[in-house]
């Protein structure tokens, strides 16, 4: 795996502050996104028919929860030392591992509108970051199968005016009537498609302004997500889902430090 040297992880840190994002390649051995592929497209299809007609994240765009188990939690991809590095930069030394999904926009998806994933806890008064979501594409993600704009420096947004001007149900939530819906671009700014190859991952914090694109290509483009976040900030949600149980091999497999990390999740067993 990459980003070994002291310089390259200080350097990570400094993007992510200015940028809300970063994007590391060459991270994962393709061997090992492999397996995780393998085992995972059968549980993709048992969701996608279990929800129909109706996915979960509008046409043709789903979200699915991963179980924790092998090869998706994989101490050698999230308690990597640069990602630790990293966590701990962003969250405090104390952060903790929230929960594993993935988002799958199969071909006909179309543009999602412009959001964050957290509102802010106190609009107005920026604070540091309180979740940050650790993404692994399972395909090359391009211009045709929807991958991911995101507006940089745009976690730094506290504006009320901006972010509390809507008057829908999902107020602070959505951001088309700042930035434009679909192709439709409202003013000057300069968002990022984050075309990766396989391999890569990309780190962001969850008040970035980012949306998926339509997906005009012959095959669905997977996303694992892994989110984390400082300890006060978690939510018991997952553990009313099977999925949240990790087998009692996997957990005495990890290091203290994983551990540490994983403290919230309940164990088999």
């Amino acid at each position: 795996m990459s980003v070994a040297t002291e310089s390259d992880v200080d350097q990570l840190i400094e993007e992510f502050k200015i940028n809300g994002f970063i994007v590391i390649e060459d991270f994962i051995p393709i061997d090992l996104l492999d397996r995780i592929t393998e085992a995972w497209l059968p549980i993709r299809d048992r969701e996608i028919e279990r929800q129909g007609g109706n996915p979960n994240r509008g046409a043709n765009r789903y979200a699915i929860d991963i179980p924790l188990e092998r090869p998706f939690v994989d101490p050698e991809i999230f308690d990597h030392p640069a990602l630790v590095k990293l966590f701990k930069s962003f969250l405090g030394e104390e952060y903790i591992f929230q929960d594993y999904s993935s988002l799958t926009p199969f071909p006909g998806a179309v543009y999602q509108r412009w959001h964050r994933d957290v509102e802010l806890l106190f609009p107005g008064l920026m604070t540091p970051p309180v979740m940050v979501a650790f993404r692994i594409p399972l395909c090359d993600a391009t211009e045709e199968n929807g991958s991911i704009e995101v507006l940089p420096g745009s976690h730094y947004i506290a504006d009320k005016e901006v972010c509390y001007s809507m008057s829908n149900e999902r107020r602070g939530k959505w951001f088309d009537h700042v930035l434009g819906d679909d192709s439709n671009r409202i003013g000057n700014y300069y968002p990022v498609r984050l075309n990766v190859k396989r391999g890569t991952i990309w780190l962001f914090d969850l008040r970035l302004f980012h949306r998926g694109t339509p997906n005009v290509s012959d095959h669905p483009r997977d996303d694992l997500i892994m989110h984390f976040s400082r300890p006060w900030f978690f939510s018991g949600k997952p553990h009313d889902r099977i999925e949240d149980t990790m087998p009692r091999e996997l957990w005495d497999g990890l290091s203290a430090h994983a551990r540490q990390v994983m403290r919230y999740k309940r164990i088999a067993g």
